[in-house]
């Protein structure tokens, strides 16, 4: 009995149709749309809204959607939807953390335990910030 295989890019086509019903892939993407409206709603109430700025961070987003879109269908096909997951793991808690911070750059209450986690947040980084506004000067 002859085994019928079918050919790579209707396997890639159906496995990219599949991403929708991801639940990792769907919390990624989720995520990243969050970030985007935080650093956006950040930079209003702080007032450093710029083009050049949103721009470029929209251009980094998408691309790493894209890229993510691309490679998971390559990953899953190979058997490897395993380390394609725990790759968007990774991504999710680094754009949770840029929430965290965007949320504490606004001013909105950030817990003390997770405040001294977050680099941005840290007595550290505002030194810094002293640092460089000197500096200028």
């Amino acid at each position: 009995m002859e085994m019928i295989t079918m050919p790579f890019h209707e396997q890639y086509l159906t496995h990219i149709g599949r991403l929708i019903d991801n639940p990792i892939f769907f919390a990624f993407f989720l995520i990243v749309l969050a970030d985007i409206i935080t650093g956006f709603l950040k930079s209003l109430i702080v007032k450093t809204t710029t083009s050049s700025k949103g721009i470029s961070g929209l251009i980094k987003h998408s691309t790493l959607l894209l890229i993510m879109a691309i490679l998971y269908p390559y990953l899953d096909i190979y058997g490897l939807s395993g380390m394609a997951d725990t790759l968007l793991i990774f991504y999710i808690l680094f754009y949770a953390i840029s929430i965290v911070e965007n949320f504490g750059e606004m001013g909105i209450p950030i817990p003390e335990w997770l405040r001294k986690y977050i680099y941005k947040l840290s007595d550290e980084y505002k030194k810094g910030d002293v640092k460089d506004e000197k500096l200028q000067k």
